[in-house]
């Protein structure tokens, strides 16, 4: 008999949307994360107004996310070279930064004030089969059985090395490096996320963002088939950013070492699942191309993976019917937003090239779209 209705792996975003919408669903759940909490997590730090009101139904808070350190973001911004930009609001819906440090251990708190049970310490090393389905985890020192399994560990899952998923290095990939910054100049605009799409980011960009406590996230962010076609490193493109924002970065320092990361990108068509599995935010390969976003479709793909895993408990467990709903929903709300915003991505990447993007009626086109939320699934705009 399983000890648990659920065994979600991984108590970041998505682990703990999964487990609070299965306990909410009433399902035994047991969440399991190999850091101590509260723990720091490489991020650009940005939470889109549709997550900050996930995180809110999720943790039972109207603003949760102002109870700690944040800072507001009520502006978004496009800078191009030569310093024209594109401007959106989001009126009354803002979104925040927040430190993962912060962000992690709320959503961590609300999983346990809902039931589930929380083993922090404890990675899991593999996943276990019986014929075609998952059934149980392999910590380093026991095997814990259950109905079912929510993989939701990040990028390298063991639910890859389970279902034989490879490890992509091409467009599917992208890479960045942040690092927090004491002393960074203001820019013209008041609370505004700031992306800078330079010629030495191709499918990429870099970014400031609003400081929180007085320290700024900084960094850079590439797609992974143009960064590896330059040889070079993230640190040069992150150094080279600086060197070209003189006036906000003189007597700027940066507060401890950059990190550098890797983001799976959505694709159509997805895998999230087996028989007896499910994969949920980076370890379903699921954030934005465009924006290099994963924190609302991490608590949006966790939230439903919970809810139809229980639901599927009910009937036969999880089963290749319920894996294929779950890709049909991610494919609608995730995959397809985000492939059509790979083609805006190499849009932007051609205009940059060739100095397009210098003609107004070029601009003017941008900030139509860039103003419109048709291909937005993060965010409501004003």
């Amino acid at each position: 008999m399983a000890q648990f209705d659920l065994v979600v792996v991984g108590a970041g975003p998505a682990g703990c949307a999964a487990g609070i919408a299965a306990v909410r669903a009433g399902a035994r759940v047991l969440v399991l994360d190999r850091a101590r909490f509260p723990r720091p997590k490489t991020c650009g730090d940005a939470i889109s107004n549709r997550a900050a009101d996930l995180v809110g139904d999720l943790v039972g808070s109207r603003d949760p996310l102002r109870g700690v350190p944040h800072a507001q973001v009520d502006t978004g911004v496009a800078i191009f070279p030569g310093g024209a930009s594109i401007v959106r609001q989001f009126g009354e819906h803002p979104g925040f930064i927040v430190p993962r440090l912060a962000l992690d251990d709320r959503l961590r708190r609300g999983l346990e004030d809902a039931g589930a049970t929380v083993r922090e310490g404890s990675a899991v090393r593999a996943l276990v089969r019986e014929g075609d389905r998952i059934v149980a985890v392999q910590t380093e020192g026991e095997r814990i059985t259950a109905g079912a399994v929510i993989a939701a560990d990040g990028p390298g899952s063991v639910a890859w090395t389970a279902l034989g998923m490879p490890y992509h290095r091409d467009r599917r990939l992208a890479v960045a490096l942040t690092a927090y910054m004491e002393g960074v100049r203001p820019g013209p605009h008041v609370a505004a996320n700031e992306h800078f799409f330079e010629p030495g980011l191709r499918a990429g960009y870099a970014w400031i963002f609003p400081p929180v406590d007085g320290v700024t996230n900084v960094g850079v962010y590439q797609r992974a088939d143009r960064f590896h076609a330059h040889g070079g490193s993230l640190r040069a493109l992150f150094d080279a950013f600086v060197r070209a924002h003189p006036e906000r970065f003189d007597g700027a320092r940066i507060v401890g070492r950059p990190r550098s990361w890797a983001l799976p990108l959505a694709t159509v068509p997805v895998a999230p699942g087996a028989p007896g599995l499910l994969l949920a935010g980076d370890a379903a390969r699921y954030i934005d191309p465009l924006a290099g976003e994963g924190i609302w479709q991490a608590l949006h793909s966790g939230q439903l993976a919970g809810e139809l895993a229980v639901r599927a408990q009910a009937r036969a467990g999880v089963q290749r019917d319920t894996v294929a709903a779950y890709r049909r929903r991610c494919a609608i709300d995730i995959g397809v937003p985000s492939m059509l915003r790979m083609g805006v991505q190499d849009a932007m990447d051609l205009l940059i090239a060739t100095g397009l993007h210098r003609r107004a009626w070029v601009r003017a086109v941008l900030g139509r779209g860039y103003g419109s939320e048709r291909l937005e699934a993060s965010k409501r705009l004003r």
